[in-house]
């Protein structure tokens, strides 16, 4: 155990040093942390995976979840959603959820439809943590990159609670009868959730305002204050049998939402440790990969699907008709890494699931999808960028307003008559 602490720790370290030069290589936190897990993994006990099955392991998992939802929510912008193709995406993601649910019957040969609905909202969710050198590169147009970020922290949040009924209904069992008792538990707990996740973060965002404001507090109290609001609010969700995800992540939006100007930096306490303890969930991933047999012909196709087909179709057809360039079209259906969500879903998942075989299959594609994902993305995407930057549309697409870029034509215009 305290190997492993102090490897994670020391890696850390180092990273906080070096990030910046490793960035040129394409070399992510991600890779450093899976890196370290691996090896920690081939050269001491396996221990963690039997930790990660208990109800205290469970519960911190949750509360990381919680944060991660509620800082995601509160980096959504209204004036910036505008001028994006969000509301697109959010349909892309239910169909990549349906797509992912329905090819599972057949690549996973599974016939538990809780089961496959599970795994898809384990593994469809965006993360831009493996490729998070997108959101500066400025080869991508600014459009772009606003909707991948927004759209990494809503898909979040509308997983959630499909999660949780998933979940609720692979407990229960995959009959009609159980399942719809499932969604009746799940729809009551979404609808507490609102009770409790906007009243306190509309209070928090009010009362942090109007005491910053007149000068009773200070800065790093605020940050303090603020970090607590996601963790008050799941806790209160939970409570009342509500759900404590949904409650987090819409006290972010609604903080968001009714705030004023808060000097100091008020999230920076809450997005760093976010980003801290992340940092161990992919020492967690690279010491399960090797600390388990999970290699399956299944999980390796289903994953690669994920990470390309269950993204890429969905997205392209949402997209038609948009006013999205080509280049631009191919970079948001390609470019859908995967990450905190989840490992972080994947880990609940197995902490509720019983069955052996099931909790394997979860972890196989999980493990495959993450470390697929921060090669697939973390590599691929400057190089993508690269290429596309190239094309005519985009650099046209850099400098006119959204509604104003238009496709170019298939044809030149005729030269005018004399």
């Amino acid at each position: 155990m305290f190997l492993a602490i102090t490897a994670t720790m020391a890696v850390i370290l180092a990273w906080a040093c070096v990030s910046g030069a490793f960035a040129r290589w394409s070399v992510t936190a991600p890779v450093a942390m899976i890196v370290v897990g691996l090896v920690v993994g081939a050269t001491s006990e396996h221990w963690i995976l039997e930790s990660l099955n208990t109800h205290t392991a469970q519960r911190v998992v949750e509360f990381l979840l919680a944060l991660s939802l509620f800082d995601d929510a509160t980096e959504i912008q209204a004036r910036v959603v505008g001028r994006t193709g969000v509301a697109r995406m959010l349909v892309a993601f239910v169909g990549s959820l349906a797509l992912a649910t329905f090819a599972g019957k057949y690549v996973l040969d599974q016939n538990s439809w809780a089961l496959l609905l599970l795994i898809a909202c384990v593994v469809m969710p965006t993360d831009l943590v493996p490729a998070r050198a997108v959101l500066t590169d400025r080869r991508i147009t600014q459009r772009v990159r606003d909707t991948l970020n927004i759209e990494s922290g809503l898909n979040d949040g509308l997983a959630a609670p499909i999660f949780l009924f998933a979940l609720e209904a692979c407990k229960r069992s995959a009959d009609s009868d159980q399942a719809l008792e499932a969604l009746g538990h799940a729809v009551p707990a979404v609808l507490k959730s609102v009770l409790v996740g906007v009243p306190v973060g509309a209070a928090a965002g009010i009362l942090l305002t109007r005491c910053a404001t007149r000068g009773w507090t200070e800065p790093h109290t605020v940050r303090c204050g603020l970090l607590a609001v996601p963790v008050l609010t799941y806790a209160l969700a939970v409570l009342i049998d509500g759900n404590g995800f949904v409650a987090a992540f819409l006290a972010g939006l609604t903080y968001r939402t009714v705030h004023g100007d808060i000097p100091g930096e008020p999230l920076e306490l809450t997005e760093g440790l976010g980003r801290f303890l992340s940092l161990g969930l992919w020492f967690i991933v690279g010491n399960i990969a090797i600390g388990i047999p999970w290699l399956d012909w299944h999980a390796l196709v289903y994953g690669l699907l994920a990470l390309t087909v269950f993204r890429i179709v969905p997205v392209w057809l949402a997209l038609l008709g948009s006013h999205f360039t080509t280049a631009e079209r191919i970079m948001l259906s390609a470019l859908g890494p995967r990450g905190v969500a989840t490992i972080v879903f994947g880990l609940l998942a197995v902490n509720g699931l019983t069955a052996r075989s099931d909790i394997r299959l979860l972890v196989g594609v999980t493990l495959f999808v993450v470390t697929g994902s921060v090669l697939l993305h973390g590599i691929g995407a400057p190089l993508l960028a690269d290429r596309l930057s190239r094309r005519p549309e985009t650099a046209a697409a850099q400098n006119l307003p959204p509604r104003l870029i238009r496709r170019e034509p298939s044809e030149p215009p005729k030269e005018p008559g004399p």
